[in-house]
């Protein structure tokens, strides 16, 4: 008998009843019911939970190593900082043993002879230092312009010896424009006031001109 004749005689058409398929859905494996895809489903999941772990647990030994480095950089700052003022106090106590040594001023008091005076010159012929070390020393002196080239040539030289010399010089005296002492004290004006080589001249021309009125009104 071929299955066409049993569904005949069985009066179905091949179709299962509801109840029928009830039964098979009962009796079906679990797996089967759940569908294909679940297992891998729980799989990916899985694997997401396993590699967050992962994520988290590097997390944490970073962050371990960061405090442990930033406690490091801490105590090095405050080492640092340490040495920093032991160094200041040791050049501080070496800055009070060590005391400068205090230069003696080239115009101690004015040149009272023309030998004191040519030797003055002589020794700023041979020292462009000692030049220097003039011109700075008349240049911290002074604050008025107008007095300033009175009263300096009164500190290198007293009216006795100025007598001797004029600014262009004469068949007497001595030439003073052309002396080392007097581009010394050039320098120191024309830095000071920012003036010129005129302003100067005139000012010194006029010094050593009113020498013997100077000179006369003392005697008196």
């Amino acid at each position: 008998m071929d299955n066409y004749t049993e569904m005949y005689l069985d009066g179905s058409d091949g179709e299962k009843t509801p109840s029928e398929l009830n039964d098979d859905r009962e009796n079906m494996p679990l797996s089967d019911y759940l569908g294909p895809n679940r297992n891998s489903r729980k799989n990916e999941n899985n694997g997401e939970i396993d590699m967050l772990k992962k994520i988290l647990s590097n997390t944490v030994e970073i962050m371990q190593s960061l405090k442990g480095l930033t406690s490091r950089i801490e105590k090095l700052e405050e080492d640092n900082k340490k040495m920093h003022c032991r160094q200041l106090t040791e050049l501080s106590m070496t800055q009070k043993l060590i005391k400068p040594k205090k230069e003696s001023p080239i115009l101690k008091s004015p040149c009272n002879s023309v030998e004191e005076f040519e030797k003055l010159e002589d020794n700023l012929m041979k020292s462009p230092e000692l030049n220097e070390k003039l011109e700075d020393e008349i240049f911290k002196t002074g604050t008025d312009p107008s007095k300033f080239v009175r009263s300096m040539w009164r500190k290198i030289l007293s009216d006795n010896v100025a007598s001797q010399y004029s600014w262009k010089g004469t068949a007497k005296k001595k030439a003073i424009d052309i002396m080392a002492v007097t581009n010394a004290f050039r320098g120191a004006y024309n830095r000071k006031f920012l003036g010129s080589d005129k302003e100067f001249g005139r000012a010194t021309v006029k010094w050593f001109q009113t020498v013997k009125e100077r000179h006369s009104k003392k005697k008196k």
